[in-house]
């Protein structure tokens, strides 16, 4: 059969096949060329390298909220995927989240066919240093994608040959997450090992000139995340060098080095009356500024607006579609008050198992649940729209969001209504507060900051024991929005708390919660009830909070959840494929645990 290359679709499946691709297809003759001609003209080779990152994670923040106990979505009692989630028990074949299986490993076997046939280009017109990029950045987006595959899969298969159709597989192992972490991190080195050339676009550097494109800062997260997420209960195994001391000593040179670079925390204040404060700002911030001159905390950044005002829009906001996911109870729990004091018992949020029952901290004098939006952390204000809240920064007193029954943004009792809170709550991140005239302008999500990386190293630091540290790189993110310090008196189980708590305040709504409380293994403990608060006003005008459970999401508490399970496909052929009999029955197993129906 003829090789052929499609510069459009970019299907290698003529030449190369992956455990996700178990039949050779012949693509349709047009827009086609001979693959040997692939390595015979620049835009031929630059077409295939630009390929490379399709599937990679760019972070999307949103569904994920409402599949933990971020958010609840307003599409919760209607036909949709999220009724399935909240009420469905999922096997292999009806799992309704993608973990990317297929797409990842196509484009490992994209990366895999570069990187072992680069060799044979021919022409002349292309840079050494480019062409030295073009192998930072198939090791960069190769380790990406293996890094998506171990949190999401736990262990993966290590490829880095391309594989002809009579391949069998039959000596594939599956590698643990160690061995993936390795690779990982190797891949990462290789990467930074390419010349760097700060005044030239055609090298692997640490300033780049558009967005969605990979640099020298993101390379570090992605070694530093590898060591966390290795050293994290989930992934962690007796004897494997990821320890939390190895991991913390990975996310400090991280961290050193991003600091080296001239990364530091966005601390500009917003135009008068556009943000409530820096970090609202910072979510907002116009984004032309790609080349880090005032952004300094960004280290990868998506390209486009997220539209919220039109998909996760207030009932007065024009033009919106929908509210789309709503801040729930327990998130709103988690904003301490000003004084540094957590609204509940860290160890013990609620006294219930619906969450219905708040264990408030005894420690806190300035919660009042009369008055529960008063006296907050400021990162509350800029990412959660609360009863009584200002619609717009700039003229403040104009409108106000009325969550209580009957206001005007009031709770929902309609279950096929999109337009109205279900939590009693709204979005405000990301969402940009001046007037609904300036259109749908809003903020971007950031695939990778400082602020996380300060986080992570300030977990590495705790379980390792390192307290003095870990409180001090917390507290660099707390001082930003001007919360008090964490005390140095705390003890290892009290900080592990603070920090994880910290996590959910700073990070909220950028992917990052879905992600640890399945690293953590606490998924049984929040991910089955999540709450709302019901408003109402009695003819005196006075206000009454009631909290209310959504009831329980079908067994999403359950440890199969913590991992993805992977397609059954790939299982069966895989047990075919390692049997040493030929009876499938005698093949490795590969499904992970509680998917093997």
């Amino acid at each position: 059969m003829k090789k052929i290359f499609n510069l459009i679709a970019l299907a290698f499946t003529a030449l190369v096949i992956s455990p996700s691709c178990s039949q050779l297809l012949e693509p349709e003759p047009y827009g086609l060329v001979d693959l040997d001609l692939v390595w015979t003209k620049y835009n031929y080779t630059s077409s295939l390298v630009s390929s490379i990152g399709n599937s990679a994670d760019w972070a999307g923040g949103f569904p994920y909220a409402a599949y933990c106990d971020e958010a609840e979505a307003v599409q919760d009692r209607t036909a949709s995927g999220w009724y399935s989630w909240y009420n469905q028990d999922f096997n292999v074949s009806t799992y309704i989240m993608s973990g990317g299986w297929d797409g990842i490993y196509n484009n490992i076997r994209h990366i895999n066919f570069f990187l072992n046939n680069e060799y044979k280009i021919s022409f002349t017109n292309v840079k050494p240093e480019e062409r030295e990029f073009w192998d930072a950045k198939a090791h960069m987006y190769r380790a990406w994608h293996y890094f998506t595959l171990m949190k999401r899969y736990g262990k993966a298969i290590i490829f880095t040959d391309t594989y002809d159709i009579n391949e069998t597989f039959s000596g594939v192992k599956l590698n643990n997450v160690e061995q993936i972490a390795d690779f990982i991190i190797q891949e990462v080195d290789l990467a930074l090992a390419t010349k760097e050339d700060e005044s030239s676009p055609y090298t692997f550097r640490w300033r780049v000139n558009s967005y969605n494109v990979l640099n020298r800062g993101f390379a570090w997260v992605l070694k530093a995340r590898t060591a966390l997420f290795a050293a994290s209960p989930l992934f962690y195994e007796e004897g494997s060098k990821y320890t939390w001391e190895y991991a913390y000593e990975i996310n400090k040179e991280a961290v050193e080095q991003l600091l080296a670079h001239d990364h530091k925390l966005f601390d500009v204040a917003p135009p008068d009356k556009y943000a409530y404060n820096t970090y609202d700002y910072y979510h907002i911030y116009p984004s032309g500024d790609v080349a880090r001159s005032i952004d300094k905390e960004t280290i990868l950044a998506n390209n486009g607006n997220m539209n919220i005002w039109q998909n996760y829009g207030l009932p007065t906001t024009k033009g919106r579609l929908s509210c789309g996911i709503c801040p729930t109870q327990e998130l709103v729990d988690c904003y301490e008050t000003i004084d540094g004091e957590p609204i509940l018992d860290l160890e013990k949020p609620y006294l219930d198992e619906y969450h219905l029952q708040p264990n408030y901290n005894k420690n806190n004098k300035l919660y009042d649940p009369q008055n529960p939006y008063e006296n907050r952390d400021p990162r509350f204000y800029g990412t959660i729209y609360y009863n009584n809240a200002p619609r717009w920064w700039a003229n403040y007193d104009s409108l106000r969001v009325q969550t209580y029954v009957g206001g005007n943004c009031g709770i929902s009792e309609d279950p096929t209504s999109v337009y109205y809170t279900r939590t009693g709550y709204y979005l405000r991140k990301y969402n940009c507060s001046i007037s609904d005239e300036d259109g749908n302008y809003d903020g971007r999500v950031h695939t990778a900051r400082l602020a996380e990386m300060f986080l992570n190293l300030a977990e590495c630091a705790c379980e390792a024991g390192h307290l003095e540290i870990a409180t001090d790189y917390t507290n660099l993110v707390r001082e930003r929005v001007g919360m008090p310090d964490l005390p140095h008196t705390l003890t290892q189980d009290q900080l592990r708390l603070r920090i994880r708590n910290e996590r959910r305040v700073e990070l909220a709504f950028e992917t990052n919660r879905w992600d640890d409380i399945r690293r953590w293994k606490i998924i049984d403990q929040v991910a089955e009830h999540v709450t709302g608060m019901r408003i109402t006003k009695d003819a005196s005008g006075k206000l009454n909070y009631e909290r209310f459970s959504f009831g329980t999401r079908v067994n999403k508490g359950d440890d199969k959840y913590l991992l993805y399970p992977v397609p059954d496909e790939e299982v069966q052929k895989m047990k075919q494929n390692t049997s040493p009999t030929g009876d499938p029955k005698d093949g490795d197993n590969w499904q992970n645990p509680g998917w093997d129906d």
